[in-house]
């Protein structure tokens, strides 16, 4: 008779540990990807608009509009430049309906090298229920229209060059005005920026380039949506506009023109001034805000709009307004702005202030603080211009920013699966140690 003999552990067990991690990613991966239900959160987008006294701090883990759609934004903007560590450039749409805040990936995806990490140019609608965003560098000229509330994306090819940059949208958020250019879009150019006015029509898809000389920079629709002013500025030699040596942008004049690019009268520009972006119309239509440049102090000014150089209000200087321009009307005369706090009396304090400025000389009054200190600044500022006549002010409540990102998801579950693997393993073993080898009837 031969002597017992013993077989080692069944092999089946071995395979546990890569069993049990295997089926905890998979369980994880399900569970962070299944569709968020933020949306079910979301107030009904029908009434005022609301803006918290506070918006939510710089932050990896906020989800994006695609995978989570926030609803009806208030307010979009750049959070960070991406010039410090582990500082990613987000563009962050904020609800209108609640403390929700979700990464625009559409405009971050459309941002090339030429931005240096930095999203894609966009802009939000007056009634913050889409935003479009084109290309500074681009084959065929092209603009996205992206819903806020499904994340539906629409692709309408435009008639340009190499570039499609949304400057304004029609007071009733349908038409879209952009700047084309002949050449690539450098970001950071020794000469002015300048082109061709285009203008979109979102419901239909017709694009069209307007007549009128190669020489723009800026639009603003009218307040009834019938004209633009177009600021055009004249021959570039190169040269610095101002101490800071930034590209001149500034003098000119202001062309208002039908939306057929005839054009109507136009407003004769200082040298030192230039049209302040898609929110210069005034309300009542008679005034038109303009960034004060070129050494004259920053701060905002203002031109009649009639071309008729009557009286305008008293220029708003850069220590209340900031250098973010007019980012819109909350009334006939009241201008709103990003700046630092007026009463801060400390130099070091992060947090910019989004604040109303009376035309009549009443005091600022500040309405939300949105942090941007350190490496975390804050940059391409937009409002729902549309909503801020009834815009209402809240305390911050508490914060919603969606699923993580796809790739923190991913590499969540795979950390999780990666432990539950380790502890799979570390169980098997331990009961192999103490686990007896069961004897082998003799071989006869």
């Amino acid at each position: 008779m031969s002597p017992p003999c013993y077989l080692p552990p069944m092999k089946a067990a071995t395979r546990l540990p890569q069993t049990v991690g295997g089926a905890v990613f998979a369980a994880v991966l399900a569970i962070t990807f299944l569709p968020s239900g933020a949306r079910d959160a979301i107030a009904d987008s029908s009434g005022s608009a609301s803006l918290p006294d506070r918006l939510a701090d710089y932050s990896y883990l906020t989800g994006n509009v695609s995978s989570s759609p926030p609803g009806r934004a208030i307010a979009t903007y750049q959070h960070g430049y991406g010039v410090e560590f582990m500082d990613f450039p987000q563009a962050i749409a904020m609800a209108a309906d609640g403390d929700i805040y979700r990464r625009v990936d559409l405009a971050e995806s459309r941002g090339g090298p030429e931005t240096q990490g930095d999203a894609g140019p966009s802009r939000l609608s007056p009634d913050g229920t889409r935003t479009v965003v084109g290309q500074y560098v681009v084959r065929a000229p092209n603009l996205v229209v992206l819903e806020l509330d499904t994340g539906r994306r629409t692709r309408h090819p435009v008639p340009g060059g190499s570039s499609a940059v949304p400057l304004a949208w029609s007071p009733d958020s349908t038409l879209v005005a952009y700047l084309t250019t002949a050449e690539p879009i450098n970001q950071y150019p020794r000469t002015a920026l300048r082109g061709e006015i285009g203008v979109l029509d979102t419901e239909t898809g017709a694009a069209r380039l307007l007549p009128g000389p190669v020489d723009a920079r800026a639009a603003a629709f009218s307040p009834d949506g019938a004209q633009l002013a177009i600021h055009r500025i004249g021959p570039d030699d190169g040269s610095p506009s101002d101490p800071d040596a930034l590209p001149r942008q500034t003098g000119g004049v202001i062309d208002i023109v039908d939306l057929d690019g005839t054009s109507d009268r136009q407003v004769t520009v200082p040298g030192h001034l230039s049209l302040d972006g898609p929110a210069a119309w005034s309300p009542d239509g008679a005034l038109l805000a303009v960034v004060v440049r070129a050494g004259g102090g920053g701060g905002i000014a203002f031109l009649d709009a009639s071309g008729a150089d009557g009286p305008v209000p008293e220029p708003l200087p850069s220590e209340v307004t900031g250098w973010h321009g007019v980012l819109g009307w909350t009334g006939p005369r009241e201008v709103l702005v990003l700046d630092g706090d007026p009463s801060s009396e400390d130099p070091h304090d992060d947090l910019y202030w989004l604040t109303a400025l009376s035309l009549d000389g009443d005091q600022p009054r500040p309405l939300s603080a949105v942090p941007g200190g350190g490496n975390y600044g804050v940059g391409d500022f937009q409002v729902a211009t549309g909503l801020l006549p009834d815009l209402e002010i809240r305390a911050a409540g508490k914060i919603d920013r969606g699923p993580w990102p796809g790739p923190l998801r991913f590499g969540a579950a795979v950390v999780i699966g990666g432990l539950a693997l380790v502890v799979a393993r570390i169980v098997v073993r331990r009961r192999e140690r103490t686990r007896p080898s069961a004897p082998i009837s003799p071989v006869l």
